[in-house]
């Protein structure tokens, strides 16, 4: 079933289609379907809807790339804290060393 107030500019990228919808195309839809499904269908159907369009929702690749990301920044920043570590232990245990030989002068 089409409705004739169902505006949307389907619009072709490299990442494939997206669906941009204004608030007034959204407000035409909702009409629409009022007058074919009725108030309470109408507006559970809308309420299922994201509020600023799909193409602000994230899906189930961006979440995995982003979880991937941030367990190699993870994995980068535990090298960073184990080397910092290690330098300082260094150098205090080369600060021991350089005062046992200067007490022993």
């Amino acid at each position: 079933m089409f409705l004739k107030y169902a505006h949307i500019a389907v619009q072709h990228h490299k990442k494939g289609l997206t669906m941009s919808i204004s608030e007034a195309q959204r407000f035409d839809m909702q009409v629409g379907l009022r007058k074919q499904l009725g108030d309470d269908v109408a507006n559970s159907l809308m309420e299922h809807l994201p509020p600023s369009g799909w193409s602000d929702v994230a899906r189930t690749r961006d979440i995995e790339f982003i979880n991937n990301r941030i367990g190699m920044l993870e994995k980068r920043f535990n090298i960073a804290i184990s080397v910092g570590i290690a330098c300082g232990l260094a150098l205090v245990a080369l600060q021991v060393q350089i005062m046992l030989s200067i007490s022993h002068l």
